[in-house]
């Protein structure tokens, strides 16, 4: 956030508004003389900056961009990006996640493979995956999942749409960079309240424009089923 450098660009302002007032009303001498040259050369300088800072600067940096890339996809304000790991713990879906806004936010992910795939609820084929964000949160969510042995080391195919719901409005944007498009789908966000974590769903449910994932599988997993999916926060700075 950049609240106290902007405030004293404010004040520079000011003080130069006033400069270059004078000069050119009160100041003795015609035309462009040194000082007012000066005095408006600076004024569009300290202008330049406050309008930079207050409307095209981001207010907080862009976190996945430097974790991974450039590329990755956006729910209406909230932008994510999926990939699966491995550790002794066993496999797991992680699901980057970024809020570009200023007030919280709920997501809600919906996964459908197209052949043979991880399984993150034993029986069932889709699923959602559901998550709070905080505003201009920054995190992973770490979702257990099971890879069967046949698949360990292959690359698997899977639809993803993800949609997201801000009950006070968006308010402010505190990042520019935008994600690409991953579909969406109808969500009664007012009607039925949001239950975080993993949950089956109807597999008839209409997803409009999904994106198509190739997640390459781990090989040597350690699946159990004695996990539960937990959410990290990522430092902004």
């Amino acid at each position: 956030m950049h609240e106290k450098r902007n405030f004293i660009l404010i004040l520079v302002l000011g003080v130069v508004l006033i400069w270059t007032g004078w000069a050119w009303f009160y100041a003795s001498g015609d035309g462009f003389t040194f000082m007012r040259s000066t005095s408006t050369a600076l004024l569009l300088v300290v202008t330049g900056f406050l309008t930079y800072g207050l409307t095209i600067e981001d207010h907080l940096p862009d976190k996945l961009l430097g974790v991974i890339g450039s590329y990755y996809f956006e729910a209406d304000g909230v932008c994510l990006f999926p990939v699966i790991r491995n550790s002794e713990a066993g496999p797991e879906l992680s699901i980057y996640y970024q809020n570009r806004f200023e007030n919280p936010a709920s997501v809600v992910i919906h996964l459908r493979p197209t052949g043979e795939s991880f399984v993150v609820i034993p029986g069932v084929t889709d699923v959602h995956i559901a998550f709070r964000v905080s505003g201009g949160d920054v995190g992973i969510i770490h979702q257990p999942i099971i890879v069967p042995p046949k698949l360990q080391g292959e690359i698997v195919e899977i639809k993803m749409v993800a949609v997201s719901h801000y009950p006070r409005s968006h308010g402010t944007r505190w990042r520019r960079h935008e994600g690409h498009s991953c579909g969406s789908m109808q969500i009664d966000w007012i009607g039925n309240a949001m239950k975080t974590g993993a949950h089956p769903v109807d597999e008839t449910i209409e997803l409009k424009n999904p994106v198509v994932l190739h997640l390459a599988m781990p090989k040597k997993c350690n699946n159990t089923n004695k996990r539960t999916m937990r959410q990290e926060l990522l430092s902004i700075e």
